[in-house]
């Protein structure tokens, strides 16, 4: 879907107070994903994208409304990618952020523009074929430029190290985490409003992202001391956070050779992932129990393997 910036020639006046109206529904479909998972949120992102596709569509508005209403559109379409993708949609969700990437370049929106690309890079790299993830991911920081705030780069940089772990390139998640610990250095030295887009990044989530990748790319020694450690800030509230942190962090105790802990962690990815709306999580989890096949032979493998269900 794509919209004019100039509006229809008749139909109702399309104002400033029609945009927030629809900026604040988003933020707020954000914050329910945080508790409910896509598959629950999906649905209601897409009818929000079908809202003011309408709207757009019939009224008139001036030209610097439209380009709001296109940075709008472009954020409803990322966040449907998001949530097309925690369904389970990939290639749904990879249309859908392909489109927010329209959309805020026809706005002119270069943050949007960047973290757009920047999710179709995660979204490609976390499918069946990452090869593409990479060059994806520095495409992003390459649109993005100087003029970005810190806090934009970090998230940036994070997929790209993601992207680099799926292609299973150490020195390239090396070089990403780099650039995402100065990002931060440089967002805690400065003062900036931020666009609710990236409210949820903070030096957590980005060590989270740290342990995930030494998780993909078998470093135990790397991952475990992390993802230990950065569960601690969260509760059974997140609960898709939570099975998905105990799941990589169960990967990792597998390869460390710690069978025991390794139980304990994917027990509890387990039975959180009951509580909230996310096949990718589901998917993700079955994908982890596989790991212990080859120890079955010990009995608290055998009970967890017989007792997990998706």
């Amino acid at each position: 879907m794509t919209l004019s910036t100039t509006g229809a020639a008749k139909g109702r006046r399309v104002g400033r107070s029609d945009v927030a109206r629809f900026s604040k529904r988003v933020s707020e479909l954000r914050r329910l994903d945080d508790y409910q998972g896509g598959a629950s949120v999906f649905p209601l992102a897409v009818e929000e994208i079908q809202r003011l596709g309408s709207l757009a569509g019939t009224g008139t508005f001036t030209q610097p409304v439209g380009r709001q209403l296109l940075s709008t559109l472009a954020e409803l379409n990322q966040f449907a990618a998001w949530t097309a993708f925690d369904a389970g949609k990939l290639k749904r969700a990879k249309k859908l952020a392909q489109s927010a990437s329209t959309a805020a370049r026809q706005a002119g929106n270069r943050t949007l523009a960047a973290t757009a690309m920047s999710e179709l890079s995660y979204l490609t790299a976390s499918g069946d074929d990452p090869g593409e993830s990479v060059d994806m991911a520095k495409a992003s920081l390459a649109i993005a430029g100087t003029a970005v705030l810190p806090v934009v780069r970090v998230v940036l940089a994070d997929r790209l190290a993601w992207a680099c772990a799926r292609n299973g390139d150490v020195r390239g998640v090396d070089r990403a985490l780099g650039i995402v610990e100065h990002a931060h250095d440089q967002r805690d030295a400065t003062v900036e409003d931020e666009p609710d887009t990236v409210y949820w990044i903070n030096r957590d989530e980005s060590a989270i992202m740290a342990g995930r990748c030494w998780s993909e790319l078998h470093e135990p020694a790397r991952a475990v001391p992390v993802l230990e450690e950065i569960t601690a800030p969260y509760d059974d509230t997140h609960a898709r956070e939570m099975a998905l942190y105990s799941g990589w962090l169960a990967s990792s105790y597998v390869d460390a050779g710690d069978i025991e802990a390794a139980t304990a962690s994917a027990r509890r990815a387990v039975d959180l992932s009951h509580q909230t709306a996310s096949p990718r999580t589901d998917a993700m989890l079955r994908s982890m129990l596989e790991r212990f096949e080859p120890h079955r032979g010990k009995p608290e493998v055998r009970g967890l393997l017989a007792s997990a269900q998706f």
